[in-house]
């Protein structure tokens, strides 16, 4: 079937059903303020502009001739819900719209024309619909999250989501995404600064295996690494939002989405205004040396409403803290980070749209790991060399729109390079229990590179009827090459090293399709599915081993969602999720994919006339063929990975948001976890049944509250956020017989920050906040066994300055 009968076959559909609605006389989805349209009026006359949103809105608009003579209406073109729409068309004309049930729209002035003066107009223009009404002012805005690939209202997906918009990113000072793990509960990051990046969500976070569990994505770019525990440092400078999908993504973002997806959403280039923007900041660190970062973004229109550039840079120069007296150097740490961000927008018709983009990241730094108590950092094998890291990364997107009459065209093609170097790395191999001592180990130098070609093509239905659906195909090509030299041995002496190369290659493909259907004004029922197969090669040196197989897997998704009362949906799930397999070279068995099936049931809520929201979610993941290291049978023992454990995990996770009052907003959000090994196969693993998952905070809880204010005219706010992080673990009972003496915790992380904030003038604002006001040192993940633990950066203090021009 062709893309024209496919489109046509949509539309004829969407108009039946649509139509069929009409005659039962239904039309409450049509009323709805918050149902979502793609509106495409451009400016023009009011009374033109409003003939065409009823029209696109389905709706019949009642309005006087005098209240419109004279008024020109702003353009409104996107998906945006019909409250947002109308208000952005009538914005600043002093107009007031008012959905008057059934059907109808009745749109205003809010002035007697006849009886207007000079104030009176000043006063109308700076009127807002129902601005009387001082509850509406503490309502909490809707958020739209584009999840399962189209524009919705975040209580509408059946998805348990955590979205960050832009100005709670820069208010909470969420700089990389290190950082998102202090306002995301349920997921925890171990990161050594850049030399590793592993990211746990919803207990999804294994120690060993091939890939990555969980997705991620920059706008429509997929970025997921090749490397295991090695994720991109996204820069979250100059984004519209962040939004963080808990559970498995299977059916709609692929393989290594099995604990969930992260998607960095950038802002598009404004076609109509030049503006510019700059962010400069200053940290002082407690014991450590002062840093600088400095933002800027530039947006340039190169042909009104057709053509336009934004290009965005992130120059962060961060002092370290750690010290290494061995080698008489201080603050060892610091880090040299360029990141910048080219975007373009082309739009030569109201239908076609085409986005590029490039982002080109570079961070010198050394790792975080390792430091004692007095905050010093010690190599092993008594050595002076210090530990560095280069982590570099290229990106570069070209995404391709065009909109028929019912069905939007996606064509998303992706590049990413990414090297790593890591030199002087050290770390300590515990063989048997204390007092014995552990075996030192040093990386020097260890190098990682990918690449990876990424094509996807999707279809998507548009339009606001019953019946929404997606379907799609991806390819995937990756090579990615590792080289290292490692010297194991007591600390004594540095003996000779030895070199291991090995190359592996995967070309993958997919099919996949998701759909729902709204048997009512209330009830909405779905499905969908993905087949996944992965062709890999693998060369290890030395001894030479060649290594090929293949791997795929089917991962469905079912849900439904039932409206309780206009703002309270509850919706149930059931979806898979997986992770390929790989090799162990040494003429050993590939180990095959992981997979993940994860049951929820959840609700989101706008309660107290839309002030409170409060969205609560209960899950159980049946995590089958667990990828574990094994120890394989005499007479020649080495350590395999195996697909021999499964494990069952359960948790409950909230989020509620109150705005009490206009100038007041309070959140309370957290998790808490419970996780078991049920079932395990492999002889002298490194669990035993009913041991917890590593690696995974047992629970995560954070509280905020801002409060705006006003400040002899000037606009400003204040705003205290902590965060408290569990418990994780970390084991291996097979090394040094069954007895439990492997074995370490982190320690439970408090995180208090406060940032505040005014606008000196309209193009001036100031910024101070602290970071770790309480100083907490403790260990943040469970490595401390292995001397390869890291710890929160110590208090530090900063001051910005943000200035803007447009």
């Amino acid at each position: 079937m062709s893309i024209r009968d496919l489109a046509a076959r949509g539309r004829s559909l969407v108009w039946l059903v649509g139509w069929f609605l009409m005659l039962l006389g239904t039309g409450a989805w049509a009323q709805d303020p918050n149902r979502l349209v793609d509106f495409n009026i451009p400016a023009q006359a009011m009374s033109t502009a409003l003939v065409q949103f009823g029209k696109q809105a389905g709706l019949q608009v009642v309005s006087s001739e005098e209240d419109l003579r004279g008024i020109s209406a702003r353009e409104v073109k996107g998906n945006f819900t019909l409250r947002a729409a109308i208000d952005r068309l009538i914005e600043g004309t002093g107009l007031t719209a008012t959905f008057n049930g059934g059907n109808t729209l009745v749109v205003k002035s809010a002035v007697d024309r006849g009886k207007k003066t000079a104030s009176s107009d000043s006063a109308a223009e700076k009127t807002l619909p129902n601005s009387g009404d001082k509850s509406e002012v503490a309502k909490i805005e809707p958020i739209i999250v584009t999840a399962q690939r189209r524009p919705e209202q975040l209580i509408d997906v059946p998805i348990s989501i955590v979205a960050i918009g832009a100005d709670e990113l820069k208010k909470r000072e969420v700089v990389s995404i290190d950082d998102l793990q202090f306002v995301v509960p349920g997921m925890a990051i171990q990161s050594s600064g850049a030399y590793a990046r592993r990211i746990e969500i919803r207990g999804i976070s294994n120690t060993f295996g091939n890939g990555s569990t969980i997705g991620m994505y920059l706008d429509e770019a997929d970025v997921t690494t090749a490397f295991f525990g090695s994720q991109l440092d996204l820069n979250a400078y100059d984004l519209e939002r962040v939004e963080v999908l808990r559970g498995p993504q299977g059916t709609l973002y692929g393989e290594g989405s099995a604990g969930g997806t992260i998607r960095f959403i950038t802002k598009n280039p404004d076609l109509k205004n030049f503006g510019f923007e700059s962010n400069v900041a200053a940290m002082f660190t407690e014991h450590g040396k002062p840093g600088q970062r400095v933002q800027a973004v530039v947006n340039v229109p190169v042909i009104d409403d057709v053509l336009g550039f934004r290009i965005a840079g992130t120059f962060n120069r961060e002092g370290g803290w750690i010290d290494q007296p061995a080698a008489d150097r201080r603050d060892i740490n610091g880090q040299d980070l360029t990141d910048v961000r080219i975007k373009g927008l082309w739009k030569p018709g109201p239908q076609l749209t085409v986005g590029a983009l490039a982002e080109i990241h570079r961070n010198h730094r050394s790792t975080n790991t390792g430091e004692d108590t007095s905050g010093n950092y010690t190599q092993v094998f008594n050595l002076t060399t210090t530990p560095s890291v280069a982590d570099d990364f290229d990106i570069y997107n070209l995404a391709l729109t065009y909109d028929f009459d019912a069905v939007r065209f996606l064509s998303t093609t992706t590049y990413l390079r990414q090297e790593i170097d890591t030199r002087n790395f050290g770390l300590l191999l515990p063989l048997a229990p204390p007092p014995n001592p552990p075996l030192n180990d040093l990386l020097s130098p260890f190098l990682q590179t990918a690449n990876i070609f990424t094509e996807e093509l999707r279809l998507t239905s548009t339009g606001s009827g019953p019946w929404q659906w997606t379907l799609g195909g991806l390819y995937r090509k990756v090579r990615s090459d590792t080289d290292l030299s490692l010297a194991v041995g007591p600390s004594s002496s540095l003996p000779s090293p030895f070199q291991i190369t090995s190359n592996n290659q995967s070309k993958s493909w997919s099919v996949f399709g998701d759909s729902s259907y709204k048997l009512t004004d209330r009830f909405t029922v779905g499905a969908g599915v993905r087949y996944f197969r992965d062709d890999e090669d693998s060369t290890t040196t030395p001894p030479l081993a060649m290594q090929s197989g293949t791997f795929h897997s089917t991962d469905p998704r079912v849900y439904a969602q039932y409206e309780l009362t206009k703002g309270a949906n509850l919706y149930a799930s059931a979806a898979k999720g997986f992770r390929s397999g790989g090799f162990n070279g040494l003429s050993q068995p590939p180990f095959g994919p992981e997979s993940v099936w994860t049951y929820e049931l959840g609700t989101k809520t706008l309660l107290l006339d839309g002030r409170l929201r409060a969205d609560l979610a209960v899950f159980y993941s049946d995590y089958k063929n667990y990828q574990v290291v094994g120890v394989t049978p005499p007479p020649t023992p080495a350590n395999i990975t195996s697909n021999a454990g499964d494990a069952w995990i359960k948790g409950i996770e909230w989020n509620l948001t109150w705005r009490p009052a206009p100038k007041w907003s309070l959140s309370f959000n957290g998790n808490v976890l419970d996780t078991r090994f049920y079932k395990l196969n492999v002889t002298d693993s490194s669990y035993i049944v009913g041991d917890g998952l590593d690696l995974v905070p047992k629970y995560a809880l954070t509280l905020s509250a801002q409060r705006d204010f006003d400040w002899s005219g000037k606009p400003g706010f204040i705003r205290i956020d902590y965060s408290q992080q569990g418990r994780e673990t970390y084991r291996n009972r097979n090394i040094a017989g069954p007895t439990p003496w492997f074995f370490s915790e982190s320690d439970v992380i408090h995180m208090l920050n406060l940032s505040a904030g005014l606008d000196l003038s309209r193009d001036l604002t100031l910024g101070v906040f602290a970071r770790n006001l309480t100083n907490d040192r403790g260990y943040a993940d469970p490595y401390s066994i292995q001397n390869f633990a890291s710890r929160p950066a110590p208090r530090t203090f900063g001051i910005e300055f943000a200035v803007r021009f447009d």
